[in-house]
């Protein structure tokens, strides 16, 4: 098997750090948002602490239900890019009708649980496909390390905006995060073009792919036996007086040609 290293991270390809790129803008305008949303509910719009906490809550109760349901979409159709750049750009209409608009917010958190789930189910596996099997495990444990560094840095840098500037400031921050998280994106979407990867691929296309190279390495193995046994063919058989020689020969003793009487002697 493969060496596992902490220096891997030198090796990884440049659709994985824009991965990682889009991972930390996006979930920095997601998860400071809401842990400063409930004062932003009942100042903007004049609602109930029980009513802000209820809506502040609306993106994990829709997260639960949606992400089995986007899971599985995501696994019949593929393009996992596509999938992403939508749940971006809903993400990016959320925070504008928030910082905007004084329509319903039901209306933009409903939208941003949405996003949320379905952003989760693209770019997440996404990794699988740009990473080797023996650094999968380094790869997952870097992007969780970098995310809960860039919300710790954006937590700060939130609460600092707020309390300085308000929050259409803070609004137009968090767009500003997913604005950069969508560049990422279109330019991760142009690199996988480019390099010829597959982060884009239709699940059908993928599932050809693997099935021919799954007998392409059937084939390989029956070949490989097949060389095997034609050169165990090749090799002379030992019979049973060559192999008595050869275990007396291992312990000292003096052996006979074929035919000729066999002498030993005692070491």
């Amino acid at each position: 098997g493969e060496v596992i290293k902490l220096t891997d991270v030198k090796d990884f390809s440049l659709s994985l750090w824009l991965i990682f790129v889009i991972c930390v803008c996006y979930y920095a305008a997601v998860f400071p948002f809401i842990g400063l949303g409930k004062v932003f509910f009942i100042e903007k719009f004049r609602f109930s602490p029980q009513e802000a906490s209820a809506i502040n809550s609306i993106v994990y109760i829709i997260s639960a239900p949606m992400s089995p349901v986007f899971g599985l979409l995501v696994d019949k159709v593929g393009k996992n890019i596509i999938w992403v750049l939508c749940a971006v750009v809903a993400t990016l209409g959320s925070h504008i009708l928030l910082a905007f608009t004084f329509w319903n917010p039901w209306i933009a958190m409903c939208l941003l649980g949405v996003a949320y789930s379905l952003l989760a189910c693209a770019l997440w596996p996404m990794v699988a496909f740009v990473v080797p099997e023996h650094q999968l495990g380094t790869a997952y444990g870097f992007m969780q390390s970098i995310q809960n560094l860039g919300l710790a840095v954006i937590a700060i840098a939130a609460g600092m905006i707020l309390d300085t500037r308000g929050y259409l400031f803070l609004e137009l921050f968090f767009s500003a995060c997913i604005c950069l998280s969508l560049i990422a994106v279109v330019v991760l979407y142009f690199v996988n073009h480019l390099t010829g990867g597959d982060l884009n691929w239709s699940a059908k296309k993928r599932a050809k792919l693997q099935k021919a190279a799954a007998s392409e390495a059937e084939e390989q193995e029956r070949l490989r036996q097949k060389n095997e046994d034609d050169l165990a063919k090749l090799l002379p058989k030992a019979d049973a007086f060559s192999l008595r020689n050869k275990y007396l020969s291992k312990l000292g003793a003096q052996v006979s040609l074929p035919g000729v009487q066999l002498k030993t002697r005692i070491m």
